[in-house]
């Protein structure tokens, strides 16, 4: 059943003595039952997330006598959203939660050459229902990477180069550096115009969106998007969705294209450009940066690869032509729950 309106303040109950009642339930696929492992089960307004486990279970515990307003998804579905009420010293009923496969015509899909951006914003569904969805899937991925950083946090090690790149190809002053991040440690996020900003000792810093900033409303709010396609190559079959920063935009912003599985719906691939040259890098003449995704558990994608270049000025053959940056992750390790198999006691 969907749900058109959140369900508002419920009374809050003191739990009888013993053990808190538990909200356990199944995540399928409609059309035939089959369990969805690692869905997104978020109880609505308070703060709760999970994924599934590789049978399609969650489990909530703790959860105080009351309405609740559930929803799951699972990226390439439609999401559902469920009410369920948890009365003192019982356990509600297993609930049992039923996704619809999204259905897109991309034959139908009007393929948009690159424009000037005047009108920003998500596409109306009710005008580009298609690719509207299509466009749904990319923030599903974004909020499933937001959950797994946040609710699974873990830590990796990422190897740096850095490089000069020739006019004949040749690479010079190569230099190689390790850094360790978590996953849960929340830096710069995305804000229209200020994706350039100068730090305190003067050295000019880029930003550019990472996944998590494709859910956001401000992302969403300031691009235009278009259909690009669908891309054939020897690692599968892509959907491409192009976005462009509004016109209306004065500093340096980003465009770009992020590639979907035209199978799943999840990302494969995202490249991002520099829309204006920051005035502090006058020798610099475009920035592009790739990121390349993969999975780290069936549907849960992680970024594995990000490669950057800055091009630059240049006079005459083997003069200096860019600077390269290459990331690879590696090491990973959980902080806590594994999200492949999520803590259920079914």
């Amino acid at each position: 059943m969907v749900v058109a309106a959140l369900i508002l303040g419920a009374a809050r109950l003191v739990g009888a003595q013993g053990t808190a009642p538990r909200l356990i339930g199944d995540v399928v696929n409609s059309e035939g039952g089959i369990p969805l492992g690692h869905s997104m089960v978020t109880v609505v307004g308070f703060d709760r997330q999970t994924f599934t486990s590789e049978s399609g279970i969650f489990v909530f515990a703790g959860l105080e006598p009351g309405k609740y307003h559930i929803r799951a998804a699972h990226i390439g579905y439609t999401p559902t959203d469920a009410l369920v009420e948890i009365v003192a010293g019982t356990d509600p009923p297993r609930m049992k939660i039923a996704l619809k496969k999204i259905s897109v015509q991309l034959a139908t899909v009007k393929i948009v050459a690159t424009s000037v951006c005047r009108t920003p914003g998500r596409p109306n569904p009710d005008v580009e229902p298609d690719f509207a969805a299509i466009v749904g899937q990319l923030r599903m991925n974004a909020e499933q990477f937001q959950l797994l950083s946040d609710s699974f946090p873990y830590k990796y090690k990422v190897d740096q180069q850095f490089y000069d790149m020739k006019g004949d190809s040749s690479r010079t002053h190569e230099t190689n550096e390790s850094e360790e991040y978590r996953s849960d440690s929340r830096g710069w996020e995305y804000k229209m115009g200020q994706v350039v900003e100068q730090a305190r000792d003067g050295h000019t810093i880029m930003h550019l969106p990472t996944l998590r900033d494709f859910a956001s409303y401000e992302f969403l709010n300031n691009h235009c998007f278009s259909f690009g396609g669908v891309e054939t190559t020897r690692d599968g079959t892509f959907i491409r969705i192009g976005f462009q920063a509004d016109v209306q935009i004065r500093t340096p912003d980003v465009s770009g294209t992020v590639y979907l599985d035209a199978k799943t719906y999840q990302i494969r691939r995202a490249d991002l450009e520099l829309t204006k040259m920051p005035r502090e890098l006058p020798e610099a003449t475009a920035i592009h940066v790739t990121t390349i995704f993969g999975e780290v558990a069936p549907s849960i994608d992680i970024i594995q690869q990000v490669r950057g270049i800055t091009s630059l000025r240049h006079h005459g053959w083997g003069a200096l032509i860019a600077r390269g940056e290459d990331q690879r992750m590696f090491s990973l390790e959980w902080l806590g729950t594994d999200p492949s198999h999520p803590r259920v006691q079914p």
